[in-house]
């Protein structure tokens, strides 16, 4: 479990590559905050829960969503790295 978490976790931080992305990853590497330096954007707070990361959105206060996705596998966090990438593209207020 150990190697499958940090793989997706490494996937996960590839977005710190995207201007204005940033991401803070706990020392165990069980938590990870995924932000965007503009108001109008989607954050997310990913936490491990045995054998798969759980997605909850952040609103501006930092107040979490209930789980709206989870990561299994790493090609799953490629596929969120890649819709996140297109939300911050498409965000309001550019």
């Amino acid at each position: 479990m150990e190697r499958l978490r940090k793989k997706i976790l490494n996937r996960l931080k590839t977005l710190k590559d995207i201007d204005g992305v940033d991401v803070e990853v706990s020392e165990e590497g069980k938590t990870i905050y995924i932000r965007h330096k503009t108001y109008h954007s989607s954050d997310f707070k990913f936490v491990w829960s045995g054998n798969h990361f759980i997605g909850y959105f952040l609103d501006a206060d930092g107040n979490i969503s209930q789980a709206i996705i989870s990561i299994w596998k790493p090609i799953e966090a490629v596929h969120f790295v890649t819709a996140y990438s297109i939300l911050v593209d498409l965000r309001a207020n550019r």
